[in-house]
């Protein structure tokens, strides 16, 4: 498994099934490869197998998330 690390969390709203839906939403990642997702004030960590990676980054990166963009990096 691989973590991405988002930009937003309690504070802007953002709950987990934001995440689950902007990453499984349309043209997205099956729901399977999505791991634990854990939400802070102002960040959220989402568990991702290795494989998945580089797709949800793309679909994270690219998407929307509670209309807005936020931010998000592999750590």
């Amino acid at each position: 498994m691989a973590t991405l690390q988002i930009d937003g969390g309690k504070k802007q709203k953002v709950r987990p099934g934001d995440i689950l839906g902007a990453l499984t939403g349309e043209n997205g990642i099956a729901g399977k490869p999505v791991g634990k997702i854990h939400i802070f004030d102002n960040w959220a960590y989402v568990a991702i197998s290795r494989d998945a990676t580089k797709p949800a980054l793309k679909k994270l990166g690219e998407g929307k998330l509670k209309g807005r963009s936020f931010r998000v990096r592999r750590i």
